[in-house]
């Protein structure tokens, strides 16, 4: 017997290229691939998927992180849906 293991969506903040807000965005391995979708606008975006996917996303929400110093409206980006305008 063949045992699938489920992957949960990870989910991180950045910028969506299609609707130009910093939202939530939910990460979900398919094979080799991933398919990451902005929770705002439901824009989806096919990326290669490895080990390093997750440090890359870990850096980016530090960087998001230090970020919040000068816009603390990033920390409202905490449930699938919300979105804000830094421009």
């Amino acid at each position: 017997m063949i045992t699938k293991r489920e992957v949960k969506p990870i989910s991180h903040r950045q910028k969506c290229s299609k609707c130009e807000f910093y939202t939530v965005f939910q990460t979900v391995p398919v094979g080799e691939k991933a398919i990451s979708t902005c929770t705002h606008c439901q824009h989806m975006v096919e990326i290669p998927w490895d080990h390093e996917i997750k440090a890359a996303v870990k850096n980016k929400e530090k960087f998001l992180k230090n970020l919040e110093e000068l816009y603390p409206e990033l920390k409202d980006l905490k449930n699938p849906g919300d979105h804000i305008s830094l421009d």
